[in-house]
């Protein structure tokens, strides 16, 4: 498994690298610096999943945020009636 992971982010950050440099090259600063982020998040979340990590769903922060908004709107809507 170790190899695996390895081999991927060799792999992945080869193509950054070349996909940096060519942005680079053409002056676009502030893409370079988004696909570079980007790629990092690739990296790691890549990492994880091949070494078979529970990721937590992506939902999870959006249903943590609008979550307590809810209750509020149907308390206040239950209040209402």
């Amino acid at each position: 498994m170790i190899l695996e992971i390895m081999t991927y982010i060799i792999i992945l950050m080869g193509c950054s690298i070349y996909q940096v440099r060519q942005f680079v090259s053409k002056k676009q600063s502030g893409l370079t610096v988004f696909y570079s982020c980007l790629m990092g998040i690739c990296v790691i979340t890549g990492s994880l999943w091949i070494a078979h990590v529970q990721l937590p769903s992506l939902t999870t922060p959006l249903r943590t945020m609008f979550e307590p908004v809810g209750k509020f709107i149907l308390a206040q809507h239950r209040s209402g009636h």
